[in-house]
């Protein structure tokens, strides 16, 4: 038996020292500065200058979230959206289970405690048809209505959901409630083109050695967006089929 996850294709990983750890932790949830790490890539991930920047923070005591388009992140913790948001972990490492700080391009995961660190993005090179990594968009929960879901005033997008059970959300992204409507395709099909707020993910593929089998094995945050479905797969109103990109 294989005790050892298999590689995924077209991902290229790097642990982070202790020190670059501390100065992520220290820009993003102490000064509130755009995070540098994501800019310059370090060893084999390469960064990307002027990207926007997201967070996702997973605490003992709650959600931190937050949007870094420019120089200075708008968080879930300050003033406007703080009772509906756990307070900065800092200097109480303790208290985190998962900071996430992402990009298009890459993502730092920094992991309970804050004992380790990794950044992610994908790996130089041209890789087989069946091993690109896979774009996907999964739906914000929030209910439609000005009354549950509303975007908040202010220069970076921010919005405050809210769901019949009464759970309310602080997301860093300007809300579009959840729409669908009949697109006409060709050969007389219909797609259902969805609208909406989405997190975007990309997903890489591994094979295990001892079977053959392929699955997803790793994934990494890209985005919050709104508007149309930015990716796949569509389907066709009148039979359920999903419709492929060489049918568009």
């Amino acid at each position: 038996m294989n005790h050892h996850p298999p590689r995924p294709y077209g991902l290229a990983v790097q642990r982070l020292t202790d020190d670059q750890v501390g100065t992520v932790l220290e820009e993003v949830l102490l000064h509130g500065r755009r995070c540098r790490l994501l800019d310059t890539g370090t060893g084999r991930v390469p960064g990307a200058r002027g990207r926007p920047q997201w967070l996702l923070a997973e605490l003992v005591d709650g959600r931190l979230t937050g949007a870094c388009p420019g120089a200075r992140w708008r968080r879930s913790d300050q003033p406007s959206t703080a009772d509906l948001s756990a307070p900065s972990p800092l200097p109480e490492r303790w208290r985190i289970l998962e900071v996430l700080v992402f990009g298009p391009h890459a993502q730092i995961r920094i992991g309970e405690g804050a004992e380790a660190g990794w950044i992610s993005a994908d790996a130089p090179g041209t890789l087989p048809w069946w091993s690109r990594p896979r774009d996907r968009s999964f739906l914000l929960q929030g209910w439609n209505g000005p009354a549950h879901s509303r975007t908040l005033d202010g220069p970076i997008p921010f919005s405050v959901t809210g769901e019949p059970s009464g759970a309310r959300a602080v997301l860093p992204v300007e809300w579009v409630d959840f729409s669908g409507r009949s697109r006409p395709e060709a050969g007389g099909r219909t797609a259902l083109e969805s609208s909406g707020t989405w997190l975007t993910v990309r997903e890489y593929w591994a094979d295990d050695p001892d079977t053959g089998a392929v699955g997803v094995a790793f994934h990494r945050l890209t985005g919050v967006h709104t508007g149309v479905k930015p990716t796949g797969p569509e389907f066709d109103v009148g039979t359920g089929d999903e419709i492929g990109r060489e049918e568009r």
